[in-house]
């Protein structure tokens, strides 16, 4: 069925780029970087007055903890603004990906807990208490678990992805990058924005947003976002009801406060919750024809029973306070809390059968404190620091096997296991940039991280005699279990930049990243496997280019990066006995990483804009310490090539009024979801996605209404492949979505 399900898939695969080699791809594209001259570009330039017209804006981010042009800055950084994401239709993180180089990312259970690669560096494990591999970050402030992953993206002023292990300025465990929200902040004058959409599957959206200044000293800004779907795209046939309705609503308060001429603090209050159904997952049950009957022809359609249900609530407050005592100081103190809970029941075995019926309970509460002091001068910035952070996970995961039992495979009803995380995380940062002569400009860091980890309450229980709804037993496999990890490391960069040459920018960097070691948050019938595993590390090798050629019409940037990547922490089902795969997080051992990647923007003309991005990656396990995995595997979703492409054109109709198209695409290689017993059922053929969005607005854009369209050509894909007792469980990409929405937006004249 496997291979069925693959034909039907892809029929031809037509679109895979097979055959055409990783050497060859990356030496066509930096011979494209090297032939791309001024002088060629500007061959057919149009008239000084459309150059100007047409001319790239200044992309300012604050990827290294202060403001600067993103072409000054010597790291690969894909930067979308608020309007990038209104008009690509991003509305929760996931989305990053389809438009960033070598970004990776996937819903590892159903529709939530997303697992996140940079470079082919990721955690693929979803259980809450391990920390992600790319740190994301929501107005600095550091998420600790993969299950807070899964917000709303709305009235943002920018997203920026860092890639490459972050060391030196970033919080906690960022071997492959880091990911920054910066919310939109209230303006010297009042704004707002109001929009609305419907669409098929009874879609609706709703979002709002007003700020300026509320009275002398004091700006404010509230935002909300609200989406709602009746109908779901899947067909649970043991109930004959549709799967996939949503309920989600999250909002944000900042306040902007200046008590002094010389301090300034913002406020930053936020919360949501999510109450949407629970996708299903297509399973090939190797127990039961009752799905295999049906299995593959339609992969949203699936078997499961009727009470599965997601309720996730988050809250939490961000304080960020600036002091400059002089024009060229800044003392900053941030500090964040977060409180989280999720509830969460998913059917994994596909059918209507209590085979493998699963629930989540887990609290999630973090605090977290950095103090940073920075100077700019004209020849040096030096930002020194000193962070504190602390969180407390408490998870209970539960399984319902009350078929298996009745079928004499399993000798308990019910099964489970529960634990309690605390971890306290110290670390002390420097880094230094140095002007070396007009021309050379030397990048220098330093972090020293010392995280505790205690590990309590741990055990496996199961019901025997009666479930626990009806008045079971519970007991205990092991008696609780109490462990402790504690760990330090020194990560850093070494960066030279060339600043020579007019309009560009080549750099080149020697960097370090640390990840620590945790312990074992799946279920687990032996308490030996609750000891911790290691820390990983990467060492990484890049250099690069930031180009503005034909006029500052386009940008071309490029990366080519080698890591030696040690202690992997790979998730898979490690595990034989006494339930044969059990799943589990251990260090596999050591791998390489080679790759490229490729960015361009292009002001074609006035009104036409292009954008294209080529990732191309190589990854191998070099050395494996784990009998399940085999040396010279692929590193888990890491494909080798992936591409993206956007068109943006508007032009004035008459009337006063613009029509706009945005059309968008992407491509993903194949993709291997599981590499631990190197399973067939988990690789993924290429696929192409496209998006398009076409609409009219007024001269001004104070108002615009459009049609939209995600994944325009339908295509079926699988995003995911989770093995379980019972086979290959598979997580499909939602089909086609289109509809029609409206936005209006306010500004008060200055």
């Amino acid at each position: 069925s496997e291979s069925k399900m693959r034909a039907i898939h892809n029929p031809s695969h037509s679109a895979e780029f097979t055959g055409f080699p990783l050497p060859a791809i990356g030496a066509i594209a930096l011979w494209l970087a090297g032939m791309a001259t001024p002088a060629a570009l500007c061959a057919q330039a149009e008239p000084a007055a459309a150059q100007e017209y047409t001319l790239i804006e200044e992309v300012i981010v604050t990827a290294q903890k202060r403001e600067q042009n993103l072409n000054d800055l010597g790291i690969s950084v894909t930067a979308f603004s608020g309007s990038d994401i209104l008009e690509l239709g991003l509305s929760q993180p996931l989305d990053l990906a389809a438009q960033t180089p070598n970004l990776n990312i996937n819903n590892t259970i159903g529709n939530s807990m997303p697992n996140i690669s940079i470079r082919g560096l990721g955690l693929n494990d979803y259980a809450v208490n391990n920390n992600p591999a790319a740190g994301m970050y929501v107005d600095e402030l550091y998420l600790v678990s993969p299950a807070m992953l899964s917000f709303q993206l709305f009235d943002l002023e920018r997203v920026e992805v860092l890639k490459g292990p972050q060391g030196t300025l970033y919080g906690r465990n960022t071997t492959a990058g880091a990911i920054n929200f910066v919310s939109r902040k209230p303006g010297e004058q009042f704004q707002g924005r109001a929009a609305g959409s419907y669409g098929n599957f009874d879609r609706r959206t709703a979002e709002v947003a007003a700020g300026g200044p509320l009275a002398p000293g004091l700006k404010g800004r509230l935002a909300a976002k609200g989406v709602w779907q009746n109908k779901g795209h899947q067909l649970n046939r043991a109930t004959g009801e549709d799967v996939g309705a949503l309920d989600q609503v999250s909002w944000r308060l900042l306040l902007d406060m200046q008590p002094a001429d010389n301090l300034d603090a913002l406020l930053n209050l936020h919360g949501g919750r999510d109450d949407s159904d629970v996708h299903l997952v297509k399973t090939d049950n190797i127990f039961t024809a009752t799905d295999d009957a049906f299995f593959p022809i339609d992969p949203f359609s699936s078997a499961g029973r009727p009470d599965s249900f997601m309720n996730v609530d988050g809250k939490g407050g961000v304080l960020t306070l600036n002091w400059r005592p002089s024009e060229r100081m800044t003392l900053t103190s941030l500090t964040g809390y977060e409180d989280f809970s999720r509830l969460h029941k998913e059917d994994r075995d596909g059918t209507d059968f209590a085979q493998l019926d699963s629930q989540w309970h887990n609290e999630i509460e973090q605090f977290s404190q950095e103090v940073r002091l920075s100077y700019a001068g004209d020849a040096l910035v030096l930002i020194v620091g000193a962070f504190y952070g602390t969180d407390e996970i408490r998870s209970r995961f539960d399984v319902n096997t009350e078929t298996f039992f009745a079928d004499g495979i399993f000798p308990f009803r019910w099964v489970g296991n529960e634990y309690v995380q605390e971890t306290d995380s110290l670390a002390a940062f420097a880094h230094s940039e140095w002007l070396l002569g007009e021309d050379w400009r030397l990048t220098a860091g330093l972090r020293y991280t010392d995280e505790r980890k205690n590990f309590g309450d741990a055990f496996t229980f199961m019901y025997v005699d009666a479930p626990p709804a009806q008045g079971g037993t519970e007991l205990q496999v092991f008696p609780p279990v109490a462990n402790e990890y504690e760990v330090s490391d020194l990560s850093g960069k070494l960066g030279i930049d060339y600043l020579g040459l007019e309009g560009a920018l080549l750099y080149a960097s020697l960097s370090k990243g640390f990840k620590s070691g945790n312990f074992q948050g799946q279920l687990t019938f032996l308490p030996a496997t609750l000891e911790n595993f290691d820390a990983e590390n990467v060492l990484a090798y890049e250099a690069g280019f930031k180009r503005r050629l034909a006029g500052n019409r386009l940008q071309l940037n490029g990366a080519a990066f080698l890591y030696d990547y040690e202690d992997v922490q790979i998730y898979g089902p490690i595990y034989t006995e006494p339930i044969d795969p059990l799943f589990g997080i251990d260090n596999a051992g050591d791998a390489r990483v080679l790759g490229l990647e490729i960015d361009l923007l292009w002001r074609a003309a006035a009104g036409l804009d292009v954008r294209l991005g080529l990732g191309l990656l190589d990854t191998e396990i070099t050395k494996s310490v784990l009998s399940p995995i085999e040396e010279g595997s692929e590193l888990p979703n890491s494909p080798k090539v992936n591409f993206n492409a956007l068109l943006k054109y508007q032009r004035e109709i008459g009337g006063g009024l613009s029509a706009k198209a945005i059309l968008d695409a992407s491509y993903k290689g194949e993709t291997t979801y599981d590499i631990v017993r190197q399973p067939e059922s988990a690789v993924e053929g290429g696929y192409w996605l496209a998006n398009a969005r076409i609409g009219l607005t007024d001269a001004g854009e104070r108002w615009e209404i459009y049609l939209w369209a995600r994944n325009l050509l339908n295509e079926k894909y699988r995003s995911q492949v989770i093995l379980s007792t019972v086979g290959p469980g598979e997580s499909w990409g939602l089909p086609r979505t289109y509809g029609i929405a409206i936005e209006r937006n306010w500004q008060a004249a200055p």
